[in-house]
């Protein structure tokens, strides 16, 4: 018994060690291209704020607040992207258009690369 009891600590810091990384792995917002998220974030009305025990996402047109668990916060916001971007986004071609409530367009983004094409069809599906 006393021969297993020295490896204890060693297992115990381990099996900690790798719940930790998995925690950390699934707490990873999706990729995107950087180019086309930079243009579409004026658009997107959800923005990551601070708070005393954590982070919250606030709704800028409504002024409502998420508050997923820290945890979840990422992947809830990816949610919410992704259902903003079936709503109010259009894709013709290379180009991908922003439209507001009206159907008008606000904003054409050209996509000028496979990464940025591969990245709208993958996160929003268009």
């Amino acid at each position: 018994m006393q021969k297993y009891s020295k490896y204890l600590g060693i297992a115990l810091g381990l099996g900690f060690l790798l719940i930790a990384l998995v925690a950390f792995i699934n707490g990873q917002p999706q990729k995107r291209d950087r180019q086309v998220y930079a243009q579409l974030k004026p658009y997107i009305p959800y923005k990551i704020e601070k708070k005393m025990s954590g982070l919250f996402i606030r709704d800028t047109n409504t002024n409502k607040k998420i508050e997923p668990s820290n945890a979840e916060v990422y992947k809830v916001l990816d949610n919410l992207e992704k259902d903003w971007g079936e709503k109010y986004l259009r894709r013709e071609g290379n180009t991908l258009i922003v439209v507001n409530d009206k159907n008008e367009t606000l904003k054409q983004i050209p996509l000028n690369t496979l990464s940025a094409q591969k990245y709208v069809h993958d996160f929003f599906g268009l």
